[in-house]
């Protein structure tokens, strides 16, 4: 009895041919990444510019450019960007006196599906 339980066990044991899956540090299946766009939401009193080098066709890279008003959400990669690509944004916010201050800032997201970047200045009231 004792040989036919152990081999019954055994046999449950064994799972085919599919290949296991291994699990991250934290007991969970690995995530896949996908495919995504990127969307600026400017909580600034400041017009922000977003501008990147689109190098996902190799043979005609390109600038992509967008401009994000006040208190609006705007699509800043201009299409899905393939999974896993660390993109650099370029981001200025624009002075409203129209002196010609700029300041000049970046973010460096890695395309994990789409995602929303928030931009929020630490002290409102500094005008740069």
């Amino acid at each position: 009895m004792k040989v036919a339980l152990l081999l019954a066990i055994a046999f449950i044991g064994c799972g085919g041919e599919q290949a296991q899956k291994s699990l991250e540090s934290d007991g969970e299946m690995p995530a896949i990444a996908a495919d995504g766009m990127v969307s600026i939401v400017n909580h600034t009193n400041y017009v922000l510019e977003v501008a990147y080098l689109n190098e996902v066709d190799a043979q005609a890279p390109r600038i992509v450019r967008t401009e994000v008003p006040v208190g609006a959400r705007a699509v800043v990669s201009g299409e899905a960007l393939p999974a896993g690509l660390e993109v650099e944004f370029d981001l200025v916010f624009i002075s409203p006196t129209g002196d010609g201050v700029r300041v000049r800032r970046k973010a460096r997201p890695v395309i994990d599906g789409d995602q929303v970047l928030g931009v929020r200045l630490v002290d409102e009231t500094d005008p740069f």
